[in-house]
């Protein structure tokens, strides 16, 4: 009986540090279960299929910290662009700070975004599971373990991935390499010393990598473990990783893999974020109020809901900005346009909000819509009422007139007295899809242009949106910049996309962006004006952005790299 309960435990213990997976378990003290120098090693590769699967599962650690619900207080990159505001200023999240350059990113390290020393513990952690394994793996049985191999080599090359994101330079040099430092086996001191890899070579790396753990990787899981990684997971991010690679036939490749799979788009965009188990969700995080939980409800519910909630408060709240809201076409396809609303509003009913595409809806909580009983009430002086953003305070109302809705449920009362438990989405078809359009077209916009618009049109037509034309490549790639930006506004990928496609000194360099300032009228009619959310500063975004710098504590102690950092560092 003793061995029973020690037994219960461990697997106990492993099963709240693997939260992204077993999300039926909880407790209150969530730890990342690390590798083996906590737990010995005749506990973990005890031959009992149970514990290994269960120190498998908390390696998952890695997952969780790259979810966007996650990471909403530190690496929320949307709020670094023009499709979110953060309303915080002086606390610990630092978008704004950063947005306008009053703390820039340094040379000694890439502030916010920087995760060297985070990946490669994790990488740390992985390789020595490799070394396990081929000590221990023997005592499994041979399926189990090739599956459980399969699982933390794709985890393993989700971090390289984020570390070239961040880091990695392309127009790099055989004297100056731009790619990662490969750590693909447990070296000891003797390996500390390793210059980087090129930056093609790193890319194919992680490449290779996925596709082989594909390959091994089940097509799905039992029940209880359905967020864990499938085969249909692997090759819909790797579509993603190919695209920064600029590798156009395996990002083709890819996608076509998930359609073949089972991955498709719902029908129902709206349903993509209200149930976890949509036929478009390919990765996902599930959370637990109790413990294992996110602040969502907290930073994007609208202020008024606070009386609802146990009085639990908004926390400096991150809103749409005008220009992803005016983003939005309307239902048959034509632009939306203030111009057009304030030369007839009656025409319109005095509603602007009418009228729009399904993903304005889904995404967008905005000025007297109907809001869990009640009116929402974003005009000036409303109960969630515009508050002017500024540079010495932090907001806990809307400073653009908006709301985010995607990762917020109406008239769930679970977060009131725990934290949220919405679930998070790392993949869907919808990127997925979109992936494979630019791929298409960049490949050879000659030959390919008509497949390229079918798969953009298809992300369109989902929403009851007409078909749109594009004479060339440049006309394509704005259709799908636009198409982007609406269809993944809020998870985390306008400002990476505006980094590899190097717009981002254009789209966002000395720009400010807007709000909507609405006052209600003695009739109950509204007055709409546009407002400067930015507090009359611009925003910055220089050209050495586009690849940070490597932290000191790695210059300093790998000599193998000379002191030489990215460029522009």
């Amino acid at each position: 009986m003793e061995e029973q309960n020690m037994k219960k435990n461990i697997i106990n213990m492993f099963l709240c540090a693997g939260f992204a997976v077993c999300a039926a378990v909880s407790c209150k003290d969530v730890v990342d279960i690390p590798a083996s120098d906590r737990l010995t090693q005749d506990v973990i590769w005890s031959g009992d299929e149970a514990i290994l699967d269960q120190y498998v599962i908390g390696l998952y650690g890695a997952v969780r910290e790259k979810s966007t619900l996650y990471m909403l207080t530190n690496q929320y990159t949307d709020c670094m662009t023009d499709v979110l505001k953060d309303g915080d200023y002086m606390q610990e999240r630092r978008y704004n700070r950063l947005n306008i350059g009053t703390q820039v990113f340094t040379d000694n390290d890439a502030s916010i975004l920087g995760n060297w020393a985070d990946s490669y513990t994790r990488i740390r952690r992985f390789n020595e599971f490799f070394r396990d394994v081929e000590t221990y793996g023997g005592m499994y049985d041979e399926a189990f373990i090739k599956k459980r191999k399969a699982e933390i080599r794709f985890l393993r090359a989700m971090q390289y991935f984020y570390i070239m994101r961040v880091y990695g330079y392309e127009n790099d040099t055989e004297d100056r390499p731009g790619g990662m430092i490969l750590r693909d086996k447990l070296e000891g001191p003797a390996g500390n010393n390793k210059q980087r890899m090129r930056y093609a070579e790193s890319w194919q790396w992680i490449i290779d990598e996925i596709k082989s753990a594909a390959t091994d990787l089940p097509q799905s899981w039992e029940e209880s473990n359905f967020t864990r990684m499938t085969s249909v997971a692997a090759y819909g991010f790797l579509s993603r990783v190919a695209l920064y690679a600029k590798q156009w036939d395996e990002v083709i490749s890819a996608a076509d893999e998930c359609a073949k799979l089972g991955a498709a788009l719902d029908p129902s965009y709206a349903n993509v974020f209200a149930d976890q188990k949509s036929v478009e969700n390919i990765m996902t995080i599930s959370f637990l109020a109790d413990g294992l939980s996110h602040n969502a409800d907290a930073v994007f519910r609208p202020s008024g809901d606070t009386p609802h909630h146990n009085n639990r408060a908004s926390a400096y709240v991150i809103c749409p900005t005008a220009e992803l809201a005016d983003s939005y076409e309307m239902a048959d396809g034509t632009a939306f346009s203030w111009a057009d609303y304030n030369a007839n509003p009656a025409a319109w009913g005095g509603d602007p909000f009418s009228g729009r595409e399904p993903r304005f809806y889904a995404t967008i909580i905005y000025n007297n819509e109907d809001w869990e009983g009640r009116k929402i009430e974003s005009f000036v002086g409303g109960v969630d009422g515009i508050q002017e953003f500024e540079e010495t305070a932090g907001r806990n109302s809307t400073c653009t007139g908006y709301y985010y809705r995607k990762f917020i449920t109406e008239n769930d009362h679970s977060w009131d007295e725990k934290g949220s438990n919405h679930f998070d989405i790392l993949l869907r078809y919808g990127e997925v899809l979109l992936n494979k359009a630019e791929a298409l077209a960049q490949k050879d916009w000659s030959a390919n242009s008509v497949d390229a618009l079918k798969a953009l049109n298809d992300i369109r037509g989902r929403v009851g949106l007409p078909a749109k034309p594009a004479a060339s490549l440049e006309e394509f790639m704005l259709l799908l910049e636009q198409e982007r930006k609406v269809e993944l506004a809020g998870e985390n990928f306008r400002y990476w996309d505006l980094r590899r496609w190097r717009l981002a000194v254009e789209r966002l360099n000395d720009k400010s962006f807007h709000g909507v300032k609405i006052t209600k009228n003695p009739d109950d009619t509204f007055k709409y004006e546009e407002c400067d959310i930015d507090a009359g500063s611009k925003r910055l975004f220089m050209d050495r952005f586009y690849c940070f710098a490597l932290p000191l504590s790695e210059l300093n102690n790998n000599t193998a790299l000379n002191h030489v950092n990215n460029p522009g560092w």
